[in-house]
């Protein structure tokens, strides 16, 4: 299954990153993670007109609280959808505001390189499927 995720600047195929991700997470530290994410963000957003603004930030936090994205949620999962994640995000954009654009920028992207990083280094709900595919 292979799909593109569009993003203003460019195109990147969402099954190459997962099968690097998934190979070169257990070889690598934390830290070499996150520089690696931190140099993938930094040629998908290369200008600071490239990243997310506090209202568009803002605009998928009151998304994410939407009934239509509970109800979706609840179903999908069994629980109401947790929305923190995305308000911590605004939150941290709004802190920025005193900033030059290419400061938050800059921040955003090693904000961002560090919550892939965890994604790529903590386990998934996928994992299981690698176990099953070894027992006989």
């Amino acid at each position: 299954m292979s799909s593109t995720v569009s993003t203003p600047s460019d195109s990147v195929n969402v099954t190459d990153l997962n099968q690097s991700s998934q190979s070169s997470s257990s070889l690598f530290t934390f830290e070499e993670v996150v520089q690696q994410e931190y140099k993938h963000l930094s040629k998908v957003h290369p200008k600071p007109k490239d990243t997310p603004s506090c209202m568009q930030l803002f605009q998928l936090v009151m998304g994410c609280n939407g009934i239509k994205n509970h109800v979706t949620n609840l179903y999908r999962e069994g629980q109401m959808a947790n929305c923190s994640e995305k308000w911590e995000d605004t939150k941290f954009c709004m802190s920025m505001r005193t900033k030059s654009p290419e400061e938050r920028r800059e921040a955003w992207l090693l904000r961002r390189a560090e919550w892939w990083a965890k994604r790529r280094t903590s386990g998934s709900s996928e994992d299981v499927w690698d176990i099953r595919t070894y027992v006989t």
